[in-house]
């Protein structure tokens, strides 16, 4: 007995040691080394023979991904009772509870939940599906060679080594979605951010297809969130075009992987993901460059290309730990953003430059502002009578230093520490106003400071640090004889531009003055325009007196405080000289 106990003692021992082994060659070559490498090789045959059951048990213990869905009702982490009705009526927590509290206490408008396509990391559990007649099929999937070149992982996660329940048939899938939405929209969920997308392509061999699959999916997804949900749908983790192509509701797009808070390395890359991925993805829907945290040491960096993406704003910050002097340069008291009109995406020379490893380049990216209605309106090339824009907006950002390996698959820091570069922001940078062939007045965010331009191809120049940035809002000069007008916007914000709906310079109706600027601003604020000579008074529409403002005869400087706007009451101002 004593013998074996102590056998048993030893052996326990050297199968822990052979498991911290096996671990740390994983961590430190497997993971690291390249599709087709001997490493992954052996690996793959490890963990899909002799370490099958072990892999099981890890993903079932440790992680989310081995997990399928249970239960349509919300489960133990909302309701201490499997009755939801029970818990309301016993003053327990449930998740309508959760979600009133959330919009009557704390003034959230709107709540989304979380949810894969497929149900849940590794779809639909056979168990759900026997109690509620739905037809499931454990699927395994098969990853393309060039999916495991980006990613080898996939050749062992969750999904290819023990498969993922599907539903087949459309009618099924109908189902399906009408169980999945119908408890959330009863605990009064708005929306529904979708994830693991792109994994069906893998799933389609025996069952028509990747494409033919996602087809069903897609299609009975948006189908049922336009009934319950209306227009609530983010389409995230989707760049399979199997499923970009299918979109016919939803067209909010995730247009990056995730944002890492503790991965140094990762927040430029994150830039420069985003920025090109909005290449295609911006002529599909509009592109999410996903959330951040307002203290982390790359946060402003986040802030300013979030606030020049055209899309959604949005921080995943801990409750009362919040940066609130850079979120105030993003959102506006009411809650709303100066959402710029299109889709940021990378200026004509940076399209094949190495921004993020060259020692030379920055990452320019462009938008404009004004009615989200598509002012430029196809006409950005010049041709034809053109509308431009109120105005435009280029960010800088010296993105160098990190890069993607396909040996490490993730973004790896150079040897060096980056130096900084400079960058010349021209107004033709942003397309929209290269039809215009007169002068542009640039304001920088971060030097606050006006510059007058004679032409598109002039330029301003900025000198960038590691991670650093800067926002420039161009705004083309309006003539009017002597007069020249452009409107710059609320300056306090990164996109000040945003807050400028629409402007007019004409000659003034009346004959006491030359000429009149009419401009629509979205929200309250410091204003700042560029204009010649000063002008003679400035009016709120409606106003019976004089809007105050200062005036700087060297650099044309127009300021004023604006107050009481909003987007259901923007304030209109008339500028007399």
């Amino acid at each position: 007995g004593r013998v074996s106990l102590q056998l048993r003692r030893a052996f326990a021992v050297l199968a822990a040691a052979a498991s911290r082994g096996l671990q740390r060659w994983y961590e430190r070559v497997v993971s690291r080394s390249r599709y087709g490498s001997l490493p992954v090789r052996v690996w793959t045959l490890l963990a899909t023979r002799l370490l099958r059951s072990t892999m099981e048990e890890y993903y079932e213990s440790e992680t989310d991904f081995g997990r399928q869905l249970g239960a349509f009702a919300p489960n133990r982490k909302f309701e201490a009772s499997a009755s939801g009705e029970a818990a309301e009526r016993a003053g327990g927590p449930t998740l309508a509870r959760l979600v009133r509290e959330l919009k009557q206490r704390h003034g959230v408008r709107y709540v989304y939940a979380w949810h894969a396509l497929h149900g849940y990391w590794r779809g639909v559990a056979a168990s759900l599906g026997a109690a509620e007649g739905l037809e499931v099929q454990q699927v395994f999937a098969r990853p393309s060679a060039h999916l495991q070149r980006v990613e080898p992982q996939v050749r062992w996660d969750a999904m290819t080594l023990f498969g993922t329940g599907l539903l087949l048939s459309r009618p099924q899938l109908d189902a399906f979605f009408a169980r999945l939405h119908a408890p959330l929209a009863a605990a009064g969920v708005d929306g529904v951010k979708v994830d693991v997308q792109s994994g069906l392509a893998s799933l389609g061999g025996g069952v028509g297809g990747g494409p033919s699959l996602a087809a069903r999916y897609v299609g009975a997804l948006e189908a049922s969130v336009a009934t319950t949900f209306g227009p609530h749908l983010i389409h995230c983790m989707c760049h399979s075009t199997e499923n970009l192509y299918r979109y016919t509701h939803g067209s909010l797009l995730r247009a990056s992987d995730d944002f890492y808070p503790s991965r140094p390395a990762s927040h430029t890359m994150h830039i420069v993901n985003v920025g090109y991925n909005s290449l295609l993805l911006g002529e599909l829907g509009v592109p999410d460059w996903d959330m951040f945290t307002s203290l982390n040491e790359a946060a402003s960096l986040h802030a300013a290309a979030r606030a020049i993406s055209g899309g959604p704003v949005y921080v995943s910050d801990a409750p009362g730990q919040h940066d609130v002097a850079l979120l105030r340069k993003l959102v506006l008291p009411d809650g709303a953003t100066l959402r710029a009109a299109a889709a940021g995406r990378p200026t004509r020379d940076c399209l094949f430059a190495d921004v993020t490893s060259d020692g030379v380049s920055a990452l320019k990216l462009w938008n404009y502002n004004g009615n989200h209605n598509g002012e430029c309106n196809g006409e950005c090339n010049g041709a034809g009578t053109a509308r431009l824009p109120p105005n435009a907006v280029v960010g800088a950002f010296n993105v160098q230093g990190a890069r993607w390996d396909f040996e490490t698959h993730g973004p790896v820091a150079a040897a060096q520490p980056p130096q900084p570069v400079s960058a010349l922001v021209r107004p033709h940078d942003a397309d929209c106003l290269r039809p215009h062939g007169g002068r542009f007045a640039v304001w920088s965010h971060l030097g606050s400071r006006l510059e007058v331009l004679p032409s598109g191809s002039a330029a301003a120049q900025v000198t960038l640090q590691h991670r650093e940035w800067e926002v420039l809002t161009i705004a083309p000069v309006l003539a009017q004889g002597r007069v020249e007008w452009a409107p710059l916007g609320l300056v306090e914000m990164i996109n000040a531009g945003g807050a400028v709906v629409a402007t007019t310079l004409t000659r003034a109706p009346a004959d006491d003055h030359d000429a009149e600027a009419r401009l629509t601003s979205r929200a309250a604020g410091r204003f700042l325009a560029y204009c010649t000579p000063r002008p003679a008074s400035v009016w709120r529409e409606g106003g019976e007196l004089g809007l105050p403002f200062s005036y700087d005869d060297a650099t044309g400087l127009l300021a004023m405080q604006i107050d009481e706007a909003t987007a259901s009451k923007p304030a209109e101002l008339l500028v007399h000289w």
